[in-house]
């Protein structure tokens, strides 16, 4: 499957104490997976997981972030990548992903791209696992465990290898899944060429509308969720960040909504939606 890459790659971040209301582990699991399902329906190249003040002894990011890698891996290099972790204790409950890069099984095709761990160096080429008893052939040395998107050039002499050459992730114009990374909050901001803020005290996206508009015409977007008990304001000013909501549109994407709170997995879905309507009304979408 080759999905396009939209423009702009947006990234989404959410606070290290999304899953304070889930009652167990358990719960906790299936909220994670279903804030990933919706992250890689629309097309999120990175989920960041910030850490706040007001989070205190809720902080679980560390726990959010191995359960998002491990659903963001292919499933065969899943034994290959993760050793036995109590915080994947309940990872069987998430939900498959099928993104691109969780490849079909069987033989690749010529041309294909396919990811993989280098399983060895063997004097000539790096050896790469792509799939279950399926391996690829680089000719340049790799660390041994190294995560490596290959496309496959050739099949060799044996029925399980195949040649091919290393390519980077940001260099592939298909999206490619999303990857996951703990950051703290006053450091979330710099690399972005645009910021929305999220949550019910901000503006109506009815009245944010050329915000939306400007966003989608970036290169990158970052989009910041609150917290089951802390908006996005209240995260930024405990902080001491007032600075960035006047700086970045804070906008309530649900207005009128039915229910006392939306969940951040629920937020996440609501928001993306609207974003990529606007992408596809740029053109940006087939």
């Amino acid at each position: 499957m080759r999905v396009p890459r939209l423009k702009p790659i947006i990234d989404i971040a959410i606070p290290s104490d999304f899953i304070a209301e889930s009652p167990d582990d358990r719960e906790a699991v299936r909220k994670i997976g279903y804030l990933g399902r919706g992250a890689a329906i629309f097309q999120v190249s990175k989920i960041i997981i910030y850490r706040h003040k007001l989070a205190g002894e809720r902080d679980r990011a560390e726990f959010i972030m191995k359960n998002l890698q491990y659903l963001a891996t292919p499933p065969y290099l899943r034994k290959d990548l993760f050793k036995l972790d109590r915080d994947l204790k309940y990872a069987g409950l998430l939900p498959p992903l099928k993104t691109p890069n969780h490849a079909p099984e069987g033989k690749p095709q010529r041309g294909e791209y396919r990811e993989g761990v280098v399983v060895r160096w063997d004097g000539y080429f790096s050896i790469i696992k792509i799939g279950n008893g399926v391996y690829a052939k680089v000719p340049r040395p790799m660390p041994p465990g190294a995560r490596v998107v290959v496309q496959v050039d050739a099949p060799t002499t044996r029925d399980d290898t195949y040649r091919a050459h290393a390519i980077p992730r940001d260099r592939l114009n298909i999206y490619w899944g999303f990857e996951t990374e703990v950051m703290d909050l006053n450091s979330l901001f710099s690399a972005y060429d645009y910021v929305i803020l999220t949550g019910r005290e901000g503006m109506s996206i009815k009245d944010a509308m050329d915000y939306v508009r400007n966003a989608m015409s970036r290169d990158r977007v970052l989009v910041v969720f609150g917290s089951p008990y802390h908006g996005v304001d209240e995260i930024l000013k405990a902080e001491g960040m007032e600075e960035v909501l006047r700086k970045y549109p804070f906008i309530n994407f649900i207005p009128g909504q039915g229910v006392e709170t939306v969940r951040t997995e629920e937020a996440v879905i609501a928001v993306l939606s609207i974003l990529n309507l606007v992408r596809y009304l740029r053109g940006s979408l087939p």
